[in-house]
């Protein structure tokens, strides 16, 4: 009979842990989405633009254009979110999202394709929608480069 009590408390607990996660989850993903909201209305954030050309693997054969644009404040250098726009035989616009000098959010949108969202905490995936892993690790290494980029020159 306690055997039973113990796996049916064992059982609710392990229930109610799952559960919470879950609520964590969908918080962390939602204080995400109003904190990028938050961001892209800031007018008081400085732009800097850089566009140019996409070349083939070679260097050699422009296949298109890129245009490169960094929000950040322009007292304390804390970058907000950056821009990628690349346009080839289709227009592909990513956008990185910056809190505490670490990327919480990437959007990424194209033509005719859902748009691919990633959520990060500690440069890790906490979750994402409509891509697959691979994508994922590159948005994500790309992320990490632009911010990088960032710190250089500023």
């Amino acid at each position: 009979m306690k055997t039973n009590i113990s796996i049916i408390a064992l059982f609710l607990i392990v229930l109610s842990c799952g559960t919470k996660t879950g609520a964590n989850l969908d918080l962390a993903i939602k204080a995400s989405n109003d904190l990028a909201t938050k961001t892209d209305a800031n007018k008081n954030l400085t732009e800097l633009k850089t566009e140019g050309a996409l070349t083939d693997k070679d260097g050699f054969k422009d296949v298109g254009s890129f245009q490169h644009s960094v929000f950040y404040d322009k007292k304390t250098n804390e970058l907000f979110k950056i821009q990628n726009t690349e346009i080839t035989d289709k227009t592909i616009i990513e956008t990185y999202y910056f809190a505490s000098n670490n990327v919480y959010l990437i959007v990424s949108e194209s033509q005719q394709t859902p748009t691919k969202r990633v959520y990060v905490k500690k440069r890790k995936t906490i979750s994402s929608e409509n891509i697959n892993s691979e994508e994922e690790n590159l948005l994500l290494h790309k992320a990490l480069y632009f911010q990088k980029e960032f710190k250089k020159s500023h």
